[in-house]
């Protein structure tokens, strides 16, 4: 018979078997769903799959909650990030962390990214997401990161920062590696062969089914390695995740309105102003309407 241990889950002490994960324990108190996408034991956030230990401390933290939206957010950069290696094999990875409203993930491609590879990549993703692969934690030592990375520059790069504060020495390599132990995440599929894997620090959601169909692409950009243009310039590719389709839909609604209410968009539509090329982007010149209107302004201030 299994030994016993005592947790506190959702503030109540329990008696459970030992192996017990924080996601049957938070099941079997009641505290689980579809909803709860991490649990915080002793304060740090933890997967599902974190087995328990004698005096721990668990709660659930749902999608909802903005960590939990965080974990949700990384997670869909991890699954960006194997569908361009699906779709670009010699694509190099970078960094890909969470972001406010989103999240995105650097890449070292021959070309750019253009409109029609982000809806080719939304399509891929869609398809990982769909296979409802498992994020599986997997510690490793320097050395065996090393050899397992040889092909991937940046992560190899990244592992040398373990033990500093990453997020200093590159922006969202916090997320990748930190003070404690090296880990790479795997996805696994149902048949239990391992789909893909990356350098991540985690936690991570159980299973990608849990990503559904509210994410999206937005845009890419060039980005410089570690934010030095002494370093190579990287595709950055933005997206965003959303706990549910109407949440997705309300996040673009609010983005077409806040366009629309534009200030450079109205001052052209108006005919009030203008930012000429040759002044640079943030100088405007007032035409002769934009030019009453000021005066109007300026003198109602005075007054």
């Amino acid at each position: 018979m299994s030994a016993q241990i005592t947790v506190t889950v959702a503030g109540n002490e329990r008696s459970v078997t030992e192996q017990t994960t924080a996601g049957a324990l938070l099941e079997e108190a009641g505290a689980g769903g579809r909803d709860v996408v991490v649990a915080r034991v002793n304060g740090e956030l933890r997967d599902l799959f974190h087995v328990v230990s004698d005096g721990d401390v668990v709660e659930p933290v749902t999608v909802q909650s903005e960590e939990g939206l965080s974990v949700l957010r990384h997670s869909t950069a991890h699954v960006l990030a194997q569908a361009v290696q699906q779709l670009r094999a010699d694509a190099k990875l970078g960094i890909g962390p969470p972001i406010r409203d989103g999240f995105y993930y650097d890449f070292d491609v021959e070309t750019p990214f253009h409109p029609d590879d982000l809806k080719a990549l939304e399509k891929a993703m869609q398809k990982i997401v769909n296979e409802g692969q498992t994020f599986e934690r997997r510690v490793v030592t320097d050395a065996e990161a090393l050899e397992e990375l040889a092909h991937e520059p940046y992560k190899c790069e990244l592992v040398g920062l373990k033990g500093g504060n990453a997020d200093e020495a590159a922006e969202g390599a916090g997320v990748e590696v930190g003070a404690g132990e090296l880990t790479i995440y795997d996805n696994i599929r149902r048949d239990g062969t391992r789909a893909w894997g990356d350098l991540c620090r985690g936690p991570h959601i159980p299973n990608t089914k849990l990503i559904g169909n509210a994410f999206k692409l937005m845009r890419s950009a060039a980005a410089y390695w570690r934010g030095s243009e002494k370093n190579p310039q990287l595709q950055r590719v933005y997206g965003t995740a959303w706990p549910t389709k109407d949440d997705l839909k309300a996040y673009l609604d609010r983005l077409a309105e806040a366009e629309r209410r534009d200030h450079r968009k109205l001052g052209a539509e108006l005919d009030l102003f203008s930012f000429p090329d040759e002044l640079g982007s943030g100088l405007p010149v007032f035409h002769p309407k934009g030019g009453v209107l000021k005066r109007e302004m300026e003198d109602y201030v005075r007054r």
